[in-house]
């Protein structure tokens, strides 16, 4: 019985298309063969990979924006004299 779905592939999977340059295609398809991977595995972990790692850096630049609205500032010139009398210089 033909059920028309690839083995491996879940109901919830949809199709992609992309264009890339065809080196990087080589590449790919190189080193998923080399290291007997399924390209669609690979290109879905990359996905996960590189989603999930600018997630967190948009995340640390929301931080660092909300710490840098509250910061508080000093000139030079402040910090300078604030230092000489931490170190009990003149």
């Amino acid at each position: 019985m033909k059920t028309g779905i690839k083995a491996g592939v879940k109901p919830s999977d949809v199709a992609l298309g992309a264009r890339v340059p065809k080196d990087l295609k080589e590449r790919m398809n190189r080193f998923c063969l080399e290291h007997g991977l399924k390209m669609s595995h690979f290109v879905k972990t990359a996905l996960q990979d590189k989603l999930g790692e600018m997630e967190e850096e948009i995340k640390d630049i929301a931080m660092a924006h909300e710490r840098l609205a509250d910061a508080e500032f000093v000139s030079r010139e402040e910090y300078d004299s604030y230092i000489r009398r931490r170190l009990g210089k003149k």
